[in-house]
């Protein structure tokens, strides 16, 4: 995809709750994703920190086994694809296609995705205390 690539959400900005983005913009040949909010912020992470930050059953078995789910760093963004008013799932270039990426749960990675931050890795005892 190019720099110039956008998708907008279907609705009307005065009907967009605060947790869904505005506008959706693939960047950088699909090497990054950029989420401008309603609240005015916009959050901007890389393609490898989302695939391994993947919510999938399968992602979340790995971390919680104690094993890293590390992505390669030339790994892109091929697709997104809205899922209902609450998430996207995001397509990757090596056929991953299985993470749904909820806004809650976006707003939630800012933090981690700033550079200086470490990708942070979920153990057993985390899940165990979100449940």
């Amino acid at each position: 995809m190019k720099q110039t690539d956008a998708a907008s959400l279907p609705g009307r900005a005065d009907v967009l709750s605060a947790e869904q983005p505005l506008e959706i913009r693939v960047l950088n040949e699909g090497g990054s994703l950029r989420l401008n909010w309603a609240d005015g912020t916009s959050s901007d992470f890389s393609a490898p920190f989302l695939r391994e930050n993947s919510q999938s059953a399968g992602s979340k078995k790995l971390r919680l086994m104690g094993l890293a789910t590390p992505a390669p760093e030339n790994i892109a963004i091929t697709n997104i694809k809205p899922i209902g008013s609450y998430a996207i799932n995001i397509v990757f270039s090596d056929g991953y296609d299985r993470g749904i990426y909820p806004w809650i749960y976006l707003r939630e990675l800012e933090d981690a995705a700033a550079p200086s931050s470490p990708t942070p890795r979920l153990s057993a005892a985390d899940f165990l205390k979100s449940n």
